[in-house]
């Protein structure tokens, strides 16, 4: 038996819905948090930082990406945000670190923070 999405879920007294099934690569999920002195739906894309590279144009060239956060406008689920973190793979214990990341940060605003230490990634054929 398949779960149905949208999926509500509470751990250690987070809240947050995923939208779809998660995967080692992404998860789609809204959340509340503060954002410019307004509680407000998130509506977050959350991504390995493999995982948006491997989503982004081929290079012959090595490209260095850096862990971000993409602040983006209000939409049918609540503000997107796009987070992209330099780990191994997402899990519960990542989506949690990701809501209290983005609840604690106190100055976002619209746009791209990109933050961390740079990675290098291999050239990347078209395909």
């Amino acid at each position: 038996m398949t779960q149905a999405y949208p999926l509500a879920r509470e751990r250690h007294g987070i809240r947050y819905t995923l939208l779809a099934a998660p995967d080692s690569g992404q998860a789609h999920f809204t959340f509340t948090g503060n954002f410019q002195n307004q509680e407000i739906v998130w509506d977050a894309t959350f991504l390995t930082l493999a995982c948006y590279h491997s989503g982004q144009p081929a290079s012959s060239q090595p490209v260095v990406r850096s862990a971000f956060l993409e602040i983006g406008g209000a939409g049918a689920h609540g503000r997107a945000i796009r987070i992209a973190l330099d780990i191994a793979e997402i899990d519960e214990p990542a989506i949690l670190r990701s809501i209290i990341m983005i609840r604690n940060y106190k100055r976002l605003h619209p746009g791209r923070h990109e933050f961390g230490e740079p990675r290098e990634f291999a050239p990347r054929a078209a395909g």
